[in-house]
């Protein structure tokens, strides 16, 4: 403020009225272009000094001193507070979340259970059944689907395992008879020797864990694998590993297949349990380790996630495992050998840790998004294609005769 805005004897005080630009210069109860501008001076003073009082203080508080150091401990608490009070409302919210899903459920299949209060979300009937239908649905499908999988697998690897003994015992000239349940030889031949047991009956199962050791490790890691074929990579390799751990542990069992090793190497009971036990944790570890491997062949990524997670592992792995294993049991009697069977239960060691693998998480770019889960007819046809060659074709069994004829001739021209 200046003197000369200072009013003097009986003149009146001018009346305040702020700068409203200048298109309002012209209002009525004005006097001058003049004392509008000088009311304008005065009115930006005093805010810039506002500005620079408010911008001083706010200089004075950023130094560390003990009020500044209170300030921020108190807006600190405040913040942690918050945070807190937000958590335990999120709590609360899914306690109660929880609790009425348990009270929908037991009213579903109690309907005059009264206690717990209301059900606030219940879905109409229909609605909820359809629901329920078409997620069965997929869960069935997908069972029907590897099921048929780890049958083909399985009479895979079964015929490889078979057919490199074959070929390994015609070597030292020992013929044999190819059945669907057994790979027969003339036991009481003078043509065996201790060194040829060895070689011809560890020949099949060493095959096997090359077979395990390919699909598994490098198929199955390939990009471009993915869904239903990646899944019969694993059936695969799978069934590779077993065919060697499960195989010795079945044969050490009941004396038959790989269990001849064992015998003709002279290796007292301590040994062969020990093995065993070695043979059956490495075929729970690699199970357990395998539950990323076999999220990563589902078509939707809903159902890899934590609340579906070990519903979809036991209808992919584990139930057809099962099944397919009583429908190999079925088609090979009356002939079950009690080698054969073994292998089959020792699976088991395999399938069932990949159920409690609670933290393994499939990457989103393996999994097949939006394709609908449907039965995959060709496969049913390939199956069923199979089997009956496998059943009716080795019925009578095949009498197999390698002969191998070497000649080199070297003589100077």
């Amino acid at each position: 403020m200046t003197f000369r805005d200072i009013s003097f004897g009986e003149q009146k005080p001018k009346e305040y009225r702020p700068f409203l630009g200048r298109e309002n210069a012209s209002i009525k109860g004005r006097k001058s272009d003049g004392t509008i501008n000088d009311e304008a001076k005065r009115i930006n003073e005093v805010t810039s000094v506002k500005k620079r009082h408010r911008k001083v203080k706010k200089r004075a508080d950023r130094k560390f001193s003990f009020s500044y150091l209170l300030k921020e401990w108190e807006s600190y608490r405040r913040k942690q507070k918050k945070k807190k009070i937000k958590k335990k409302t999120e709590k609360k919210h899914k306690r109660e979340f929880r609790r009425q899903q348990r009270l929908y459920i037991i009213r579903k299949f109690i309907p005059s259970y009264k206690g717990g209060g209301k059900v606030f979300f219940d879905e109409p009937k229909d609605k909820h059944e359809e629901k329920e239908k078409k997620i069965n649905r997929g869960y069935f499908f997908y069972t029907i689907n590897s099921t048929a999988l780890y049958i083909i697998a399985y009479l895979l690897v079964y015929m490889v395992y078979q057919l490199t003994v074959l070929v390994v015992a015609s070597r030292w000239g020992l013929d044999s008879v190819l059945y669907y349940y057994d790979l027969a030889f003339n036991d009481y031949s003078p043509l065996w020797t201790r060194y040829n047991i060895i070689v011809v009956t560890f020949s099949g199962p060493f095959v096997s864990l090359l077979i395990g050791l390919l699909f598994y490790k490098w198929i199955a890691n390939r990009p471009k694998v993915k869904g239903f074929l990646k899944l019969f990579v694993l059936w695969v390799g799978f069934l590779g590993f077993n065919m060697f751990l499960g195989a010795f542990v079945s044969g050490v069992s009941f004396d038959e297949g790989f269990g001849y090793v064992a015998n003709w190497l002279f290796l007292n009971v301590f040994w062969k349990f020990l093995l065993s036990l070695v043979f059956l944790s490495i075929l729970s570890m690699t199970g357990y380790f395998s539950a990323k491997k076999f999220l990563e062949t589902s078509n939707s990524i809903l159902r890899v996630r934590k609340k579906y997670r070990t519903r979809f592992l036991f209808h992919q792995v584990v139930l057809p495992w099962f099944i397919g294993s009583a429908i190999i049991f079925l088609v090979k009697i009356p002939n079950n050998m009690p080698y054969e069977t073994g292998i089959l239960v020792t699976m088991m060691f395999m399938v069932v840790p990949v159920l409690f693998n609670f933290k393994a998480e499939a990457r989103s770019k393996m999994i097949e998004k939006n394709r609908p889960t449907k039965i995959i007819w060709t496969y049913i046809v390939i199956l069923l294609l199979v089997l009956t060659l496998y059943r009716v074709g080795l019925d009578t069994g095949y009498h197999i005769v390698l002969k191998y004829k070497l000649s080199l001739s070297i003589s100077p021209v």
